[in-house]
């Protein structure tokens, strides 16, 4: 039996009443399935087994190839921290209606009151998740502004992100790269991002959602802790805080939230999809 997370952030009173509630409240909040949790808080995998950051683009691979360990951790020699993870999605799930939710969720609706956050975003991990928006309040051309937690409502602090968008034609992805990494019904983005935070630190982030061999999508991801993309080259920021314990309650924050998405995301775009953007 699947075990259900029970810690939940209270909404506010104008939250409650949206429609878009529902989503909060409605649908089941569960814990990691036992094989893909074991491999979370197991031990951490082998730093050879990790695609070093100067190597980043190496990371991502053609439909049906993967790295020895696509859910897994450790920290590097140089004191970084790796983290990837991977999650098969549900064959009744089209891969459209998440993307079209990680446009929507940077919208605020009419009546969602300013420093209450984004009902849109809480919905998506309601123990960690608090606000979510473009900075410039039009696009992601100026950054994505996330606040959030980490330790499913644990009771850590909430803390603030800016994920900034980069080109990775400028670290060495060129056209017959993509090429090679693309299908008939898949191109390989040549764009990825990097975070910044309320705190000193950076870290540098890539992500697949492709195709399987045998049918359906699937979604990999990973984050080199402690690096950040500047004008062709990484820059090592020293003082990112990183240890085991921080990666374990990364990669099981990211899974949780991504496999509670597909509890909910055809009803929200069913609902949702073809109203207005600001709707509640």
């Amino acid at each position: 039996m699947k075990k259900i997370i029970e810690n939940r952030q209270e909404l506010f009173p104008e939250e409650k009443e949206m429609p878009l509630a529902k989503y909060y409240y409605n649908y089941p909040f569960y814990d990691l399935p036992e094989d893909v949790k074991a491999k979370v808080y197991g031990p951490p995998m082998e730093p050879k087994d990790a695609i070093p950051p100067e190597r980043f683009i190496d990371w991502l691979l053609p439909v049906g190839q993967y790295n020895n360990h696509e859910n897994g951790y450790c920290m590097l020699p140089d004191g970084t921290g790796y983290v990837c993870t991977y999650m098969k999605i549900p064959e009744e799930v089209d891969p459209r209606k998440m993307f079209w939710y990680m446009r929507w969720l940077n919208i605020h609706s009419k009546s969602m009151v300013l420093g209450h956050g984004n009902l849109r975003y809480k919905i998506w991990n309601p123990a960690d998740h608090f606000d979510h928006y473009f900075v410039n309040w039009v696009d992601a051309s100026d950054g994505i502004f996330t606040t959030e937690s980490l330790d499913i409502g644990g009771g850590e602090r909430q803390y603030n992100t800016i994920r900034h968008s980069f080109s990775l034609r400028d670290y060495g992805l060129t056209d017959e790269r993509i090429a090679a990494l693309s299908t008939d019904t898949y191109r390989v983005k040549d764009t990825s991002d990097w975070e910044s935070f309320d705190f000193p630190g950076a870290h540098l982030t890539l992500g697949q959602i492709r195709p399987r061999p045998e049918g359906g999508w699937e979604r990999r991801s990973v984050e080199w802790i402690g690096w950040r993309p500047s004008q062709g080259k990484l820059i090592r920021e020293y003082v990112t805080p990183c240890d085991e314990d921080y990666l374990r309650k990364v990669a099981n924050h990211t899974l949780v939230e991504w496999y509670h998405m597909m509890t909910f995301i055809n009803d929200l775009y069913d609902e949702y999809a073809g109203q207005p953007e600001d709707a509640d």
